[in-house]
């Protein structure tokens, strides 16, 4: 994280970006529609939002999905077309995504199609990360956590509409996250992987009925894996986070 970013995240510009594409595999699959929505300390600052024409047809469950048409798509600008105002979007802002694992590889994959790089160095923050640690027996889909938190998310699946709602979702939980932005991007690293461990047990209980998650702790242990809480029983909450976290390159 370069020195230009502020210090405080609640200061950092955010783009909060969404996609709706044609399918998961971004091999295979187009984006159909992006919206990015530009928040300053809370507000709404300013929304971009794109059809794109996939040059393919649109499946079926797509359409029951998202309610984006064929007709609505066609003769839309192509990707190649408008990813230089997305970059644009994105320059000097925080980066925002609900599961930012799915929508960030699908969009680097894009750019790359045609020669443009991923802004390298931008802070990227996932509120569905948060959320999973903040409600670990819940489900987490994001108009589950909108409605959790109060939060209105009208015309779901369609691009900028996620997009607005996952940034209110991220400022309803500033009050219990790091006030620091090198904190904030420490925490959500130990937290995604905390989840990942989480997981991980859900699975094998359904192998092993008698296994707990405290097993599982027991067992990763030595792989370098941790469920401490980052201001866990360490009296020094930086030090605790420092210690949880094996390498802060991986942020």
């Amino acid at each position: 994280m370069t020195a230009s970013w502020p210090n405080l995240w609640f200061d950092l510009p955010l783009a909060v970006f969404d996609l709706e594409t044609t399918g998961f595999d971004y091999n295979t699959c187009q984006i159909i529609e992006i919206g990015i929505v530009q928040f300053y300390r809370g507000e709404v600052v300013k929304v971009f939002n794109w059809l794109i024409d996939p040059e393919c047809q649109l499946p079926e469950e797509i359409v029951e999905l998202t309610h984006i048409r064929q007709e609505d798509v066609d003769g839309q600008p192509k990707f190649r077309e408008i990813a230089p105002q997305i970059l644009e979007a994105f320059a000097g802002h925080g980066i925002v995504a609900y599961n930012i694992g799915f929508d960030r590889p699908f969009l680097t994959h894009k750019l790359k199609e045609i020669g443009l790089d991923w802004p390298a160095g931008n802070p990227l923050i996932d509120p569905l990360i948060f959320a999973t640690h903040f409600y670990p027996k819940q489900k987490n889909k994001l108009g589950m956590v909108a409605e959790r938190l109060g939060i209105s998310l009208e015309g779901a699946h369609r691009a900028c509409n996620d997009a607005e709602a996952t940034g209110k979702v991220l400022y309803a939980f500033k009050d219990r996250l790091p006030p620091e932005l090198q904190n904030l991007l420490i925490v959500q690293a130990q937290w995604e992987r905390e989840n990942q461990e989480r997981l991980a047990w859900r699975k094998r209980s359904n192998e092993d009925d008698n296994q707990t998650f405290a097993d599982l702790v027991k067992q990763q242990s030595g792989k370098g894996l941790t469920t401490a809480f980052a201001y866990g029983n360490e009296a020094d909450p930086l030090r605790a986070i420092y210690s949880s976290v094996p390498s802060s390159k991986r942020i």
